[in-house]
C-alpha cells in the first residue's frame, strides 16, 4: 500500500487530530474510513470510470502494444497439445 501525504495548515491538522481522537481513531484511520464510506456509496461503474481515467495512459499503451505485437502468450494457447 502506498503512503499518502496531505499537507495542511498546522492548526487545521491539530483540529483534525483532535476530532479523530474523539472518535478513537488516528487521523490516518479516520481518513481511510471516510474514503471507504464514500467509495461504498458510489456505483461500481463510477469507481471503474475513476480507475480508467487514472490509468488511461497505461491502458492505451497496452492496447497499442497488443495491436502491434499481439497478445503475449497467445501462440502457446493456439498450439497447446490436446490430449
Amino acid at each position: 500500500m502506498a503512503n499518502l501525504t496531505i499537507r495542511m495548515d498546522p492548526e487545521e491538522k491539530k483540529r483534525l487530530s483532535a476530532w479523530a481522537a474523539s472518535k478513537g481513531l488516528t487521523v490516518t484511520d479516520y481518513l481511510k474510513q471516510i474514503v471507504a464510506k464514500d467509495m461504498q456509496a458510489a456505483s461500481p461503474q463510477s469507481r471503474a470510470a475513476a480507475w480508467r481515467a487514472e490509468n488511461r495512459d497505461a491502458l492505451e499503451e497496452e492496447a497499442r502494444l497488443i495491436e502491434e505485437r499481439g497478445i503475449p502468450g497467445a501462440h502457446l494457447a493456439l498450439h497447446y497439445p490436446k490430449d
